[in-house]
C-alpha cells in the first residue's frame, strides 16, 4: 500500500524474470508491473496520467 496525500493507493504486482544459462546479461533482467486493486486507485492513476505533460499517452504528432 502507498499513500499520496490522504489517499491510500493499492496495487498488486507481477514480476517476470528472464534468464538463460548462456547469457549473463539476460540472466538478471526482471520486469515488475503494478496494477490498481480498486476503483479509487485506478481513477487516481488515470488522473495522474492525464495531468502529466511529459507523457506520450500513445499519441503521435
Amino acid at each position: 500500500m502507498l499513500r499520496r496525500d490522504s489517499q491510500e493507493l493499492r496495487f498488486f504486482s507481477t514480476i517476470t524474470t528472464f534468464g538463460t544459462p548462456r547469457d549473463v546479461t539476460i540472466d538478471e533482467l526482471h520486469i515488475e508491473c503494478c496494477f490498481p486493486v480498486d476503483d479509487a486507485t485506478a481513477a487516481l492513476c488515470r488522473a495522474l496520467a492525464r495531468d502529466d505533460p511529459g507523457a506520450d499517452h500513445g499519441h503521435r504528432q
